[in-house]
C-alpha cells in the first residue's frame, strides 16, 4: 500500500501546532512580564522610601533610618547607612566636645595672661614687668599643653577604632620616655628611676599612644606626687611581665589618693585635691591615659603601691 500526503494539507498541520504553542508561550510571558513589575515595585518600594527618607533629612538629623523591607538586601543597605550614620554623629558628638573643651579650659590661661601683660605694663619697674613676663611665659606653656592634651584627647575620641596597631616595644619606648624627664626630674629634687627593662617587651598598640600614656602619668607624678613628709620624693616607671599580659606602673611616694578620688580623677575635667591647691592641670591628664588604654586594648588601673604610702597607675597590655 502506498500512502501519500499533499504539501497542503502538511502546511495546514505546522500551522496548527505553531498557533497551538506560539499562543500559550505568549500568554505565559505576558503574565510573566506582569507578575514582575508587580514584585520589582513591591521589592523596590522600601528602596524608594529610604532615598525620600535621606532626601527630605536635615543635615544634623543623625538618627537612624527606619526601612522595614522583606528583602534582605534592602535590609543591608539600610543597616550600612545607620552604621555611618552612627560613625559621623560620634565624630561631630567628638568635634563638639573638643570645641567646648577648648572653649571653657582656654578661657581661664587666656585670661591670665591678659591680665599679667595689663599689669606688667601699668608699671615701670623692670624687675615687676620681668617677673610678670615670666609667669607669662609659664602660663603660656601651661596652655601648649592644655592644647596638646586636647588634641590628643579629640584624636583618640574621633578616630580610635580606625587607628591601626602594630607591635610596640615597650621597653625601649619605657627607656626613651624616662631619659628626656631625667633633666626636670633632677631640677625638681625628685629621685626618678626604671625597673624591669632586663628583657625586650613587646605589646600591641601604637608608639605615639604608649609615649602618651608615659608622658601624662611622669609629668602627673612629678607634679603632684611628691613625699609630704619631708623624705626624698621618687618616681619609679616600672614594668612587671606575667603569663600573657605585662604591667606598665608609674609609682609615686606622694599623699595618694583616696578610693572615691580614683573613680572620679579618670573623667574628664576632674581635678585632684592637690591640683586644686597648686592651681594646676586641667583635668585631662588621667582621662587621656584611660582613653589611649581603651584604644589599645589595655586596662587602666589606680592603686596603691605594695609598700608604702603613695599612688600606682598601671596600665596593663596583652603581650
Amino acid at each position: 500500500m502506498v500512502v501519500a500526503l499533499t504539501q497542503g494539507s502538511r502546511s495546514a498541520l505546522l500551522n496548527t501546532l505553531i498557533v497551538y504553542s506560539v499562543t500559550p508561550q505568549i500568554l505565559i510571558l505576558i503574565l510573566l512580564g506582569a507578575w514582575l513589575r508587580l514584585t520589582i515595585g513591591r521589592e523596590l518600594q522600601p528602596l524608594s522610601q529610604l532615598q525620600t527618607g535621606v532626601n527630605q533629612r536635615d543635615a544634623h538629623d543623625l538618627t537612624p533610618v527606619a526601612v522595614a523591607s522583606p528583602s534582605s538586601d534592602v535590609d543591608e543597605l539600610a543597616l550600612a547607612i545607620n552604621d555611618l550614620l552612627a560613625r559621623v554623629g560620634h565624630s561631630m558628638r567628638a568635634q563638639r566636645e573638643f570645641s567646648g573643651n577648648v572653649a571653657h579650659e582656654l578661657r581661664t590661661p587666656l585670661a591670665g595672661i591678659r591680665a599679667l601683660a595689663e599689669y606688667g605694663l601699668a608699671h615701670n619697674d623692670a624687675e615687676i614687668r620681668r617677673q610678670q613676663l615670666l609667669r607669662i611665659g609659664q602660663s603660656e606653656a601651661r596652655a601648649s599643653r592644655l592644647v596638646e592634651q586636647l588634641l590628643a584627647l579629640a584624636l583618640a575620641e574621633e578616630s580610635g577604632p580606625s587607628i591601626p596597631m602594630e607591635g610596640v616595644a615597650l621597653d625601649e619606648v619605657v627607656q626613651a620616655t624616662v631619659l628626656r624627664y631625667l633633666a626636670r626630674s633632677d631640677a625638681a629634687g625628685v629621685d626618678l628611676g626604671v625597673q624591669g627593662l632586663g628583657q625586650p617587651v613587646r605589646v600591641l598598640g601604637t608608639v605615639s599612644m604608649v609615649e602618651g600614656i608615659l608622658t601624662n602619668l611622669i609629668d602627673n607624678a612629678l607634679r603632684y606626687g611628691r613625699s609630704p613628709d619631708g623624705q626624698l620624693s621618687s618616681v619609679t616607671v616600672q614594668l612587671t611581665q606575667h603569663a600573657q599580659s605585662v604591667m606598665l606602673s608609674v609609682i609615686d611616694n606622694g599623699p595618694g589618693l583616696s578610693l572615691d578620688e580614683r573613680r572620679r580623677l579618670s573623667r574628664r575635667g576632674v581635678r585632684g585635691v592637690t591640683a586644686d591647691r597648686l592651681g594646676q592641670g586641667a583635668g585631662l591628664g588621667l582621662a587621656i591615659v584611660a582613653k589611649f588604654a581603651q584604644v589599645m586594648g589595655a586596662r587602666f588601673e589606680l592603686g596603691s603601691p605594695q609598700t608604702g604610702q603613695g599612688l600606682r597607675a598601671s596600665v596593663i597590655f596583652q603581650l
